[in-house]
């Protein structure tokens, strides 16, 4: 084990006996990653300061109730899953379908590679179970990158059409995820 590792386990253990010390270390440690990491995805100062102390505001919270093995991970998905809890509550699909976008295609450690996995499952049979020409409308917006206008064009339909069918599927997308979410976050707490 390296001195850094070795470094972190005895901030946890310091941190889950409620060692105020061994937080302050851990905030001053990563709160710039952290900060970072969010700013990527969201793109407003505040909100990632908003999202960086709720992370950190939940761990002092939950402090002794979570087994935490390698705390770099573990903040950082819950930045991840505080930035996905955010678009989710966006009135804009678009703006919550790019920060999923980045939260699903930026792995911290293998058990977010499963979770990538079991999440880009649920899209696609959720996709699949899609009524077809909203199905279609929704794989050339999100994988072909046509514009309403380009899809209206080549299905001979209206612009206001295309835009109620992505519309519906993209409301109807952000409330499977949330659920989804939801169920992945309570399972990895029972895990632990």
């Amino acid at each position: 084990m390296t001195n850094e590792c070795l470094y972190d386990v005895e901030l946890l253990a310091g941190l889950k006996s409620g060692n105020q010390e061994a937080f302050t270390h851990i905030y001053r440690k990563y709160w710039q990653g952290l900060y970072n990491a969010a700013f990527k995805r969201v793109k407003n100062k505040e909100q990632c300061q908003d999202i960086v102390q709720s992370v950190f505001t939940s761990l002092w919270d939950r402090r002794g109730e979570v087994n935490i093995n390698n705390i770099s991970a573990y903040l950082h998905t819950a930045v991840k899953f505080q930035v996905f809890k955010q678009a989710a509550r966006s009135p804009n699909a678009t703006e919550f379908l790019e920060a999923f976008e980045h939260i699903i295609t930026s792995p911290v450690n293998t058990d977010d590679a499963i979770l990538e996995k079991e999440i880009l499952l649920m899209i696609k049979l959720w996709i699949d179970a899609l009524p077809e020409k909203r199905r279609k409308i929704f794989l050339m917006h999100y994988n072909d990158d046509l514009s309403t206008a380009e899809i209206a064009g080549r299905l001979n339909i209206s612009r206001k059409t295309v835009q109620n069918q992505l519309n519906t599927a993209s409301q109807a997308l952000r409330l499977r995820l949330v659920q989804l979410l939801s169920l992945l976050i309570l399972s990895s707490f029972f895990s632990r």
